[in-house]
């Protein structure tokens, strides 16, 4: 309980959850020691200098090839590095890369390498002989890439995981570890101080787990005896020799979990996964459930049930009441934006089920990270390449003979890799009231909205036992920031290889939209047949520095692509084609005022979709400033809430103009109603909505419309389609 006695001693970490930053650097190691000696006496020295930080590193935040591999920060490139090469596109190789597909790299010549002029070192960890030190391995990787810590000579105990302790796993040869897990390891030293060189404790990765010679990286440490010496000249091969494979006989701990013949072998053939583990004391609430099981399928591969990720204005955390009409139902359309959340009660003592299904192969083992706790991992298992895992089999399969679970010292976890073809099992306590994020630890997967939340009770709700602590934050009180899109804001186009389609934005005659992207690409202004078939003969093909910015004059639309991966035998741009580079502007005077570069209430098409498409509106109070959707004459949009508000159509002077809303709502209705209300776009032209609760009738001002955002701007146009 950690209201009572904080939190458990252990290996933890902090890092940043915004943009590339964790993969910048904004991370670190953060370790909680037991309160005097160990009283397992699992080893002798635990000094938290003994922690190991991973990380694989990449040269800029946009060229997403990793080059090395770091430790505490510490690393060296030679006269090779990775790159892409052979004719193969760049962007489409490091996009297969950043889904989890794995990329395709070779070693090539360095062009920054200067011999003999290192400006750093590998890390270095002095150790005596004949005793034992516990080493943390923190695993701070930021994309699909795994990796494997072994040390020349020895072998170590596994004692805990992700913080807490389990049974020791004796005589391991070697570790691999994903993005988010943390592994503590006993070294048992040597009898005797040995002379000469210090012993290399290796780190080891490849790019593809599924094609070994696709590329790899690897890095060192040196673990130093007494009068031993390191080798400061020494530098890592870019081909690895030496690391890919270690002597036999091997015990590995927590292999990726790619192989059905080591899954189905193990721990036997010496791998220990997960379902081979036990934690060193049983939890006595495994068995008290709320007899609910969530299933959740990696349906489309990057997401949750087909659903991503999007984040209120106001925080989940802070809504009073919470904003259910804005958030996902099971009846959401699979491949919808929305704010995914999993509400379950305040409920100590009792925990709820997950099963967790990885229904592709070949495919990333997806690390799903829970904040605000762990779950236990009560089962796991994988199919062969000829069964078809999806959501349906895995719930027909648990409903006919349930499928296997362990609840006899099952290990708790906050991070786990689901096996591709494969699911897991996992049960989570109900006794940690609030709001937690639950995601892929993969930072392009969480980024396009692989996640969702975990809510533990009820703020606002109907009973007090149910509602957390939100300290001295104001309720109901929008973020000055909003959550970015991944897609750019209004006025701004992210523009890259695999960017999701039917890209558009809608800006008044003088507006500029700046196309975003630092290098290899390109934007033309094309024809609008040249838009819809990539069909890109003449213009620009030859990759320039971004951004661009393109300043709308009259009204139309304007429509643009990348020219790069030109074909001159079907004239069709690659990277227009098959990375969806490419954009539609609307230029019309009704757009006359960009909101701030968030996402948007309501369900867009596309991640990229802030405007154009969306026919839904999230109606509640704190909403994002100047909502505006657009649409065909024909099209319904559908006012999105549950309870507690109406909606009102108004003139344009009753709304107001530019950053100021009027909100005079004199003669409208000031009662609330349930929702939702769909509108029907009739001729063309601009219609204006507001909320007409909290009147003030000596002002004529509403107060939700005024002070909750609570309007909008509907603008019908033949363009809109």
């Amino acid at each position: 309980n950690t209201d009572v006695d904080g939190a458990p001693a252990g290996t933890y970490w902090y890092h940043s959850h915004v943009g590339s930053q964790r993969t910048n650097g904004a991370y670190g190691a953060l370790i909680i020691k037991d309160n005097g000696t160990d009283p397992k006496g699992r080893f002798d020295v635990d000094n938290a200098a003994n922690t190991l930080v991973l990380q694989e590193w990449y040269e800029s935040s946009t060229k997403q090839i990793p080059v090395s591999i770091l430790i505490n920060g510490n690393g060296r490139i030679g006269e090779e590095k990775n790159k892409v090469v052979g004719g193969d596109d760049e962007s489409e190789v490091t996009l297969n890369y950043l889904k989890g597909k794995g990329g395709r790299f070779q070693c090539a010549p360095n062009a920054d390498h200067i011999p003999d002029n290192y400006t750093t070192n590998y890390e270095e960890f002095d150790v005596e002989a004949n005793k034992r030190y516990r080493f943390r391995v923190i695993g701070a990787i930021s994309q699909n890439f795994p990796l494997r810590l072994s040390i020349d000579e020895h072998t170590f105990t596994a004692i805990a995981m992700d913080s807490l302790n389990i049974e020791p796993v004796l005589e391991l040869t070697d570790l691999w570890l994903a993005a988010g897990e943390r592994y503590d390891i006993v070294v048992q030293t040597l009898a005797y101080n040995r002379p000469g060189l210090a012993y290399k404790i290796r780190v080891f990765g490849y790019t593809n787990q599924y094609d070994k010679s696709a590329g790899s990286l690897c890095t060192i440490a040196w673990m130093k005896y007494p009068g031993q010496t390191i080798d400061n000249n020494y530098v890592t091969p870019c081909n690895c020799s030496g690391f890919v494979e270690l002597p036999s006989p091997r015990n590995t701990l927590n292999p990726v979990p790619n192989s059905i013949e080591e899954w189905n072998g193990s721990p036997a053939n010496g791998n220990y996964f997960i379902k081979d583990l036990k934690a060193t004391d049983q939890e006595p609430n495994i068995n008290f459930w709320n007899r609910i099981t969530h299933y959740i399928e990696f349906r489309g591969d990057i997401a949750f049930n087909g659903l991503r990720m999007t984040y209120p204005a106001v925080p989940f955390l802070l809504q009073d009441p919470a904003n259910m009409g804005s958030r996902c139902t099971t009846t959401t359309p699979t491949g919808s934006e929305c704010q995914h959340v999993l509400n379950e009660p305040f409920r100590p003592g009792y925990m709820t089920e997950i099963v967790l299904i990885n229904n592709h192969n070949q495919t990333a083992a997806h690390p799903i990270h829970k904040h605000g706790g762990w779950y236990w991992v009560v089962g796991e298992g994988k199919y062969d390449d000829n069964v078809t895992v999806n959501l349906k089999f895995i719930k027909d399969q648990d409903g006919i003979s349930p499928l296997p679970r362990n609840f006899v010292k099952p290990p708790a976890k906050d991070t786990i890799q689901v096996p591709p073809h494969g699911y897991v099992i996992l049960r989570t306590p109900m006794d940690n009231a609030g709001t937690w994020i639950f995601h892929c630890h993969i930072n392009y997967h969480v980024t396009i909205g692989m996640a969702m939340v975990i809510q533990i009770g009820e703020l606002g709700g109907p009973t007090k036992a149910q509602e957390w602590s939100a300290g001295n934050l104001t309720i109901n009180k929008p973020c000055k920031t909003p959550p970015p899109s991944p897609g750019g804001g209004t006025t701004t186009i992210n523009w890259f290889y695999g960017m999701e389609p039917k890209t558009t934005r809608c800006v008044a005659p003088g507006m500029t939209v700046t196309f975003l992207w630092q290098h290899g690409h390109t934007v033309d202004g094309r024809s609008k047949h040249d838009y819809e078939s990539c069909i890109l003969k003449g213009g620009n093909h030859n990759a320039s520095t971004g951004g661009y910015p393109w300043t709308a004059s009259a009204v139309g639309d304007y429509y643009f692509a990348c020219g790069l991966d030109y074909d001159q035998n079907t004239t069709i741009g690659g990277h227009c084609k098959k990375g969806n580079m490419k954009a539609h502007i609307l230029v019309s005077n009704s757009c006359n005022s960009p909101p701030p570069p968030s996402i948007p209430g309501g369900r867009a098409i596309s991640l990229d979709s802030q405007i154009l498409g969306t026919t839904s509106i999230e109606w509640f109070y704190g909403m994002d400033f100047n909502t505006t959707r657009c649409l065909a004459p024909g099209m319904t949009v559908t006012f999105i809430w549950q309870s507690g508000q109406n909606v009102n159509q108004i003139s344009k002077e009753a709304y107001g103009t530019g950053n100021t809303r009027e909100c005079n709502l004199k003669g409208k209705y000031h009662g609330s109603t349930n929702g939702p209300y769909p509108w029907t776009a009739p001729a063309v032209g601009d219609y204006y909505f507001a909320c007409g609760l909290d009147y003030d009738s000596n002002t004529e001002i509403g107060g939700h419309c005024k002070n909750g955002n609570m309007n909008a701007h509907i603008l019908v146009s033949k363009s809109c389609k």
